[in-house]
């Protein structure tokens, strides 16, 4: 019994200091870490023909829609440790552009809605040299953590 009690106290003594290694190896980064996040993005806009009819309590009706060729494109998650990408993505996600058709105000076709499927891959990141982020173009954040644009 007294040999088990030990075997296990053994055990909780080497998973605290490889946790504590970890750890320590963690908050030690010198270099940027972070996650980059590449998932569909779906933008919808009213053309002037649809906000017309809107601005007159009028629902606009779709009557036939037109889409582009759907792209395949690598969607997934990229995680960054120690400036080496480390990529989790496949090529399952599509891009590709709709115009929706309909009547306007006056019974004619016209395109109403238009809208465009993308997969955007902004930099999510975290690090001590997050202080220099702000040099670049349109990053967002902090000087802990933030957000590089496509």
């Amino acid at each position: 019994m007294l040999k088990a009690l030990q075997g296990r106290s053994n055990l909780i003594s080497f998973a605290l200091k490889s946790a504590g290694l970890v750890s320590t190896l963690c908050f030690s980064l010198t270099a940027c870490v972070g996650v980059g996040l590449s998932f569909p993005e779906k933008i919808t806009l009213k053309t002037d023909a649809y906000k017309a009819q809107s601005s007159r309590s009028i629902t606009p009706q779709i009557s036939r829609s037109s889409r582009s060729t759907p792209t395949r494109e690598w969607c997934g998650i990229t995680v960054w440790a120690l400036i080496v990408p480390v990529p989790l993505k496949l090529p399952v996600c599509e891009s590709y552009y709709e115009q929706s058709f309909g009547n306007d105000q006056f019974g004619r076709e016209a395109v109403l809605l238009n809208t465009q499927q993308k997969v955007p891959s902004p930099l999510y990141a975290c690090g001590p040299f997050m202080v220099l982020a702000p040099i670049f173009h349109g990053y967002e954040g902090n000087a802990l953590c933030g957000v590089f644009p496509d």
